[in-house]
């Protein structure tokens, strides 16, 4: 059954809020959380194409993705957590 047209516009809705923080917080380290292969990295967000994150990773459970720019659908975004001046992502030891 197709989505009815409020599930569609919420949809719409929470996409565009998604795009617009990423893009706010370019320049900006993130921690990503995803349930697919690499499953996880650390790095800065450079840049935001339509709904695909760019991340210049510092990091992540797979060592020769590190220095290497990732690109992720936000769809497949699990969870983040983007570091501010008041909140830095904490210490990760793999």
């Amino acid at each position: 059954m197709p989505p009815s047209a409020d599930q569609q516009s919420l949809n719409d809705l929470r996409h565009q809020s998604l795009v617009a923080e990423f893009r706010r917080n370019i320049g900006n380290r993130i921690l990503v959380l995803i349930a697919s292969f690499p499953f996880f990295y650390v790095g800065e967000l450079v840049d935001v194409e339509s709904d695909t994150v760019f991340v210049q990773a510092e990091f992540s459970n797979v060592p020769v993705l590190d220095n290497v720019i990732l690109r992720t659908h936000i769809d497949n975004i699990q969870v983040y957590f983007i570091e501010t001046p008041g909140t830095p992502i904490p210490e990760i030891r793999l």
